[in-house]
């Protein structure tokens, strides 16, 4: 007698419910995912939040009890202020030129050459390429700190302290990282292209700004927008070589802002404001390339 093979309520009631309890779970876990992640968002964002509450603050509200996230009333003064030197105090549109000033030239001068010393590890072959090449690498390991002083001492010796010559031809020809993302990325490009405009009588040079530059554009835009926000924000090196006030960057007037004395004023709503106004072309800036940003540390993870 044939047995019957058929499923019977049980069974399908068994497998129904750990489809249901497998979805369940699936759907919980998903939630306690973005529920951490939305957590580490609001407790990331929270300083930048409360840096632009005080900014909007006038004195009297910053120590309330208890706090206020939303400034009442919202005290635009502190911006007014910060942008027109607080009545001379420190030149604060002197300072944001200065700023502009390096990063342009270093973001045109760092990129360019950290992309012309990719282009020659990638594409030529010479004697000890890949030990010059590892030398480069090891740069990395030694903290920058250590070589800070015997690095003072020789600009010293130049004369280039107090001018920005030490905050641009170092980072010229100093790019490691930028180099070695330029030299992965383009060991992926094909040598036959190479190969076709030599035959049509194209020079190196033609082939790196014709040919290489325009199929690298996202790795381009990746190496500037890292150019610039380093520079943007660089603190140590303008504060150890430029000594005169009329010279400084943003980050450097910063710290002397905090230490200047004001009679009868409340200087962090004025700091928070000077931040705000600092950090605003760093976030603008990178929402705008995030994606060329994201896709050219993506492309250039590929080895040889």
């Amino acid at each position: 007698m044939a047995t019957s093979t058929a499923p019977t309520q049980t069974t399908i009631y068994l497998s129904r419910r750990r489809q249901w309890r497998f979805i369940f779970i699936k759907q919980a876990w998903r939630a306690a995912t973005y529920s951490v992640a939305l957590l580490i968002a609001v407790s990331s964002l929270f300083p930048l939040l409360w840096t632009l509450s005080t900014s909007l603050k006038e004195g009297g509200q910053l120590f309330s009890i208890p706090p206020q996230l939303i400034p009442d009333p919202i005290f635009v003064q502190n911006y007014v202020a910060v942008w027109k030197g607080f009545g001379g105090v420190f030149p604060f549109q002197l300072w944001l030129r200065n700023s502009i000033f390096l990063t342009v030239v270093n973001i045109i001068g760092e990129t360019f050459f950290a992309a012309v010393a990719g282009f020659g590890f990638a594409r030529f072959r010479f004697r000890l390429r890949n030990i010059m090449f590892i030398i480069m690498l090891s740069n990395a390991i030694v903290p920058g700190f250590i070589k800070m002083l015997p690095q003072y001492m020789m600009f010293n010796s130049w004369h280039w302290t107090n001018t920005y010559l030490p905050l641009i031809i170092p980072n010229w020809f100093g790019g490691m990282f930028l180099t070695f993302l330029f030299r992965q990325y383009f060991v992926t490009i094909p040598r036959d292209l190479d190969q076709s405009a030599k035959i049509d009588g194209a020079t190196n040079m033609d082939i790196f700004l014709r040919i290489i530059l325009p199929l690298s554009r996202p790795l381009l835009a990746t190496a500037m927008v890292m150019v610039y926000m380093y520079n943007w924000n660089n603190f140590f090196g303008p504060f150890i070589y430029l000594h005169q006030m009329p010279k400084y960057t943003l980050a450097v007037g910063m710290q002397y802002m905090r230490g200047t004395a004001y009679s009868g004023v409340q200087k962090e709503p004025l700091i928070a404001a000077y931040a705000i106004l600092m950090a605003v072309p760093v976030i603008i800036v990178f929402f705008i390339f995030q994606r060329y940003f994201v896709q050219g540390i993506q492309l250039s993870a590929s080895k040889e």
